[in-house]
């Protein structure tokens, strides 16, 4: 994948190194939270004084001092500011990015300090554990492929190397001027040699 940030923001700490193999839920870059935090802290202040209100209001209904759409107007301001809380929160994890699983990072492309905007790619994140290989069989061989059917691969930069995989899926249309068909097959690359385009 390539790792984008969601917001406009500038980046205060790059936590990866190039090409370093990370785990999942590791931060690769934090950006600027001071405002987030700020908002978040205002909107969990007009949230704990919304509920303090509503519980007060609660009983004050249950006493008929307090009408039922009154209860309700204070119910809906409580339900306002837990959403404010929300909404500040999913901003604030917002300001780091995490690997979203076990792979290797690319170059990175920002540095500390740099503003940085949704879709500039900061790196890319590749789980090379199984490779995926695509590749096209002509259709007179249709019938003797299958799922699960074995598969020996090679590449040109590693020479004398063979890789040993089995195949996952067939396409499920076969190109009209070719008259092939597309096959997809996983290799594992417990060793991490084989590196994708």
């Amino acid at each position: 994948v390539e790792t984008t940030p969601k917001a406009a923001n500038t980046a205060t700490a790059i936590r990866f190194r190039e090409d370093q193999l990370v785990r999942r839920g590791v931060v690769l870059v934090e950006f600027d939270s001071t405002q987030v935090r700020a908002e978040l802290a205002g909107a969990e202040a007009a949230l704990a004084e919304s509920k303090a209100q509503y519980e007060r209001s609660r009983q004050l209904e249950s006493s008929n001092v307090l009408s039922r759409a009154q209860l309700d107007q204070i119910e809906a301001a409580l339900k306002t500011n837990q959403a404010a809380v929300d909404v500040a929160r999913a901003r604030l994890s917002d300001t780091v990015i995490r690997a979203p699983f076990d792979g290797r990072t690319g170059f990175r492309n920002i540095s500390v300090g740099s503003f940085v905007s949704p879709g500039t790619m900061v790196t890319t994140l590749d789980d090379t554990s199984i490779i995926r290989l695509d590749f096209t069989v002509p259709q007179t061989y249709l019938s003797a492929l299958e799922r699960g059917l074995a598969i020996a691969a090679r590449t040109n930069g590693l020479p004398g190397r063979t890789f040993d995989g089995e195949i996952t899926a067939l396409g499920s249309r076969i190109d009209p001027v070719t008259r092939s068909i597309t096959v997809r097959a996983e290799l594992p690359n417990r060793d991490g040699v084989v590196r994708p385009r």
